[in-house]
């Protein structure tokens, strides 16, 4: 079979792909959806009815591992937007590194024959960009191991400017593992635009991951202020504060199948309860990616700053927004030809 060229820019892998222009884009594009549904909800008619699709696009999602809002959140704008997905990796029923299997070279070749785009979520680090590599159609990094959540980032900023307003007015504090790839994804793409003051809430003795402290440095470049504390009141001072658990080495790399991981619990430092958003009189706006575990207590669930439910919900309108760029063929214009060095396979 002849393959098409593969087009600069077509994958979204990193943060670093997404520039100025393609923030201000999606943002745009995530916004309307917003507005569509906020309308139709209030039963107001569209401007614009959209047209019945007479081709239905089709979504793949290869997840290795599990996933609740990240493939219900894609799932679920692919539906809005008329499309379909399916899941292309099932570990229990999937061959894929099974002696009577076949290679993911082979597996890709034949999912990107049923589909028009691919969403990867994987533990294996490497998993996103090999696809990228192997298929001509567009590819969505959904997470993979430590490294990165581009997806995730441009919920979390679409979040923070629907409830707060726009980044470069506000104080951004972060309480999180270094390593996390959510918050790698964050704080690279806070660069497109910079808050006035940017505090990273981490254990005292646990040493900066090299692209946490990087982004930092970039963003200190920019003019952000920044600092470092080790106790989660220090950060009820901030306009928003993004909060998860302080060490996710046992969560990062997880297995699959039906063995469990034991939760351990978060310090006190750094677990945020409504006693101490309530003694602070603070009214920062508190974001959890999901899923919570003992960092965010339940007893925050009820307090007017408590935005976590709510960023899942602006999750769909800016998933609908990726997904319909990258459908359209619209290239992401940051450093989207960057790769890390191929490991072989």
């Amino acid at each position: 079979m002849q393959r098409p060229n593969y087009p600069s820019g077509k994958d979204l892998l990193s943060a670093d792909a997404v520039s100025r222009f393609d923030l201000d884009d999606i943002m745009e594009r995530a916004e309307r959806h917003l507005r569509e549904e906020e309308m139709e909800k209030a039963g107001h008619a569209l401007p614009e009815p959209p047209a019945p699709r007479r081709r239905p696009k089709v979504i793949a999602t290869l997840f290795d591992q599990r996933s609740t809002r990240t493939r219900l959140g894609f799932q679920a704008a692919a539906a809005r937007l008329g499309h379909q997905s399916i899941d292309a990796y099932d570990t229990d029923r999937n061959r894929i590194g099974q002696t009577t299997g076949e290679s993911i070279e082979d597996h890709i070749h034949t999912v990107e024959l049923y589909s028009d785009l691919l969403v990867v979520r994987s533990h294996m680090e490497d998993l996103p960009y090999r696809v990228g590599r192997l298929s001509y159609l567009p590819v969505i990094n959904a997470g993979n191991g430590a490294d990165e959540h581009p997806s995730q980032a441009l919920v979390d900023i679409f979040a923070i400017r629907q409830m707060r307003g726009p980044i470069e007015t506000l104080g951004i504090a972060l309480s999180s593992d270094t390593r996390a790839r959510f918050a790698i994804s964050f704080v690279k793409m806070l660069k497109l635009s910079p808050p006035k003051r940017f505090t990273l809430c981490c254990l005292p003795d646990a040493p900066l991951n090299p692209a946490m402290r990087e982004a930092m440095t970039v963003l200190a470049n920019l003019g952000t202020a920044i600092g470092i504390v080790h106790d989660i009141r220090q950060t009820l001072d901030h306009d928003v504060l993004s909060i998860q658990m302080q060490d996710m080495s046992k969560f990062a790399h997880a297995a699959l199948g039906n063995e469990a991981v034991d939760k351990e619990k978060e310090s006190e430092p750094f677990t945020l309860t409504a006693r101490k958003i309530l003694d602070a009189r603070s009214d920062t706006l508190i974001l959890n990616p999901l899923p919570r575990f003992s960092e965010l207590d339940t007893s925050c669930d009820s307090l007017p700053n408590a935005g976590y439910f709510r960023q899942v919900q602006l999750s769909v309108p800016m998933r609908m927004a990726i997904l319909e760029r990258m459908l359209l063929g619209i290239p992401w214009t940051g450093q989207a030809d960057s790769f890390p060095p191929s490991s072989g396979g």
